[in-house]
């Protein structure tokens, strides 16, 4: 009889992480026309031309989240040798930064397609 192999949580987790990457990417992509070429990303600064970034930064910024995701998935395994609860909460953390980056995108998304 095959046996059924289960998938890590810390995998899923960190798949579901990139997936949503990906979409806010393809989000930009689709709709770079429509969008002004600066747009709010800064809030913590006053309001005004100081919380503005010009949109060739989401790229960016998307890039580096790859980047992070992939650097935290190998901390994870590194640092959980075995551990799935280890693995599963530093996936989980980076996870909740990418949903906090989520919202931020379809807040900016909202304002500025009408949607």
């Amino acid at each position: 009889m095959a046996e059924s192999r289960k998938i890590p949580t810390s995998t899923t987790l960190f798949w579901i992480g990139v997936i949503l990457v990906l979409i806010m990417g393809g989000v930009l992509a689709l709709f770079w026309n429509r969008l002004p070429p600066q747009l709010p990303w800064l809030y913590s600064f006053p309001s005004g031309d100081k919380q503005l970034v010009d949109k060739i930064w989401f790229v960016w910024i998307f890039a580096g989240m790859e980047v992070v995701l992939f650097l935290t998935r190998i901390l994870a395994s590194w640092a959980g040798k075995g551990d799935n609860t280890v693995q599963t909460t530093i996936s989980l953390g980076v996870l909740i930064a990418v949903v906090l980056m989520v919202a931020s995108f379809a807040k900016i998304m909202l304002i500025f397609l009408n949607i």
